[in-house]
């Protein structure tokens, strides 16, 4: 059973250790605080407005039709009530939950390092500065920055997985030429060379690609939801877990396939597409942002504050928490290095009128300035 004074154990993990009882705490809680929508007295008003506008007599001849009538008209009533109750119910819980903190990003535990696996239960690191481990197929060059495989030759085709942590970004040749930058918390599956029909690769995060040119061999990005098709262009594919996937096009012309809606979509040179509820939207972006972020800053133009606390809280590996989910719509300007420390990131926060940015250890809390003046 939990009471006003269980509030101080809500954020403790040890106080619980499944989520349905932590979601009880909450709801039983917040009852105490704010009572439920009294459904007896919003019956009763309807029942007294029914009867004032009921005739005080009926003739006989109409008595049984009458009382169809007012039975259907109480049946209906009672459904409307009903209707309102849940309304009234739904909106009081959404207000609760607007005001409720929520958690925006975890941060990853461990040593975060650029990683390669070369085969069944083999991973080499990349990024350490001191032992970078080469591919053992010849012709690759492997540095703690990028690796290249446009050299590979022969006749073994193998696997390569490139996975890229929080705080860290890579860039990857591939064998055709095509020029991939891995964003931080990003996955890149593809083959040490290019053979049949197309170039295929596999993405999960973010990644840019400036693909070589050839008209015989498309070239492909696998991803949860869509398929990008292209021959020899620029564009940047955002597919992480949990967020609806975009394919944004900077220069050429790329085709996006959604297999789960059988939708084939055709970009121009500044559109960017995202999938979203087995819809499709495609509306123009500014592409700066996709060639700031390849270029070491984060750019983000009237951007909604919850993605730039994801990309921020992905970069530097920090949790993030906001005080209520209804800050999360405010739209930002904010333009940042990606090399500037946390703490000048959460001074720059700071500087937004209506925001205030809290650091303590590894998590960012954020709410709304008490004395807010909007701009």
């Amino acid at each position: 059973m939990c009471n006003k004074k269980d509030d101080k154990y809500l954020n403790n993990k040890d106080f619980y250790s499944d989520d349905r009882l932590a979601f009880e705490c909450e709801q039983a809680l917040l009852r105490t605080k704010y009572p439920n929508p009294s459904v007896k007295a919003e019956w009763n008003k309807l029942k007294q407005s029914i009867e004032t506008t009921q005739p005080s007599e009926v003739p006989v001849a109409k008595k049984n039709h009458s009382l169809k009538t007012r039975s259907f008209v109480l049946g209906t009533l009672a459904g409307i009530a009903a209707t309102v109750l849940i309304l009234l119910v739904f909106r009081w819980q959404d207000k609760q939950m607007q005001d409720h903190p929520v958690s925006i990003f975890v941060a990853q535990q461990g040593i975060q390092e650029v990683t390669m696996s070369i085969g069944k239960n083999q991973e080499r690191i990349l990024s350490d500065t001191k032992q970078v481990v080469q591919d053992p197929l010849k012709g690759v060059l492997v540095t703690n920055k990028e690796a290249d495989f446009s050299k590979v030759k022969g006749e073994v085709i193998k696997m390569r997985t490139v996975t890229t942590p929080c705080g860290k970004d890579y860039r990857i040749v591939l064998n055709d030429g095509t020029e991939v930058l891995m964003n931080a918390d990003s996955k890149l599956t593809f083959p040490t060379q290019f053979r049949g029909k197309e170039r295929l690769v596999y993405l999960e995060g973010e990644a840019y690609f400036k693909v070589a040119k050839n008209k015989k061999m498309p070239f492909v990005v696998n991803t949860d939801k869509m398929d990008t098709r292209a021959l020899g262009t620029e564009f940047n594919v955002k597919a992480y877990k949990g967020f609806n996937p975009q394919v944004t096009l900077i220069e050429g012309v790329v085709i996006v396939s959604v297999a789960d809606i059988n939708r084939e979509v055709r970009l121009s040179p500044g559109e960017e597409i995202t999938y979203s509820n087995n819809k499709v939207n495609v509306k123009n972006v500014d592409a700066e942002y996709y060639n700031q972020w390849k270029d070491g800053f984060f750019y983000f133009d009237n951007v909604p504050l919850v993605e730039v606390l994801t990309d921020l809280g992905r970069w530097y590996n920090v949790n993030i928490e906001i005080e209520k989910a209804s800050l999360m719509s405010y739209r930002l300007h904010f333009i940042v290095n990606r090399n500037s420390g946390i703490d000048e990131v959460v001074e720059n926060l700071n500087n937004f009128s209506y925001l205030s940015a809290l650091k303590n250890k590894n998590t960012i809390a954020i709410s709304e300035k008490k004395d807010l003046k909007r701009d």
